[in-house]
């Protein structure tokens, strides 16, 4: 049996998958719903919060273009190509964790 995903901010249980918004605090990740969101948390920025959203389409984008930056930085110039590899890695890794812990278990 598949347990709830409950929205970090108002506690409240989140039923489907396009309600779920995934960010980062202190390294780690935590359920929101849209709303709970928009409303208290996407102006907040500091380094131990993200505004930006781990499951949105902003972080897909930013996963491939690392991608390819780290292919064209380690056939072109090693050094800068393994430290674009460490930050796609990372980021490869909070966006796995959000969808293995979270999402899956949602709705479409």
């Amino acid at each position: 049996m598949k347990k709830g995903v409950y929205c970090d901010y108002c506690k409240r249980e989140i039923k489907i998958r396009p309600d779920l918004v995934t960010a980062t605090v202190l390294g780690e990740v935590v359920p929101y719903h849209e709303d709970c969101f928009a409303k208290n948390l996407k102006g907040m920025r500091s380094f131990f919060v993200s505004n930006q959203p781990i499951n949105g389409t902003a972080s897909i984008v930013t996963i491939i273009f690392l991608g390819i930056v780290t292919l064209f930085g380690l056939l072109i110039r090693q050094t800068f190509g393994y430290g674009a590899a460490i930050l796609f890695v990372i980021s490869l890794i909070y966006r796995s964790y959000s969808y293995l812990k979270f999402e899956r278990r949602l709705e479409k």
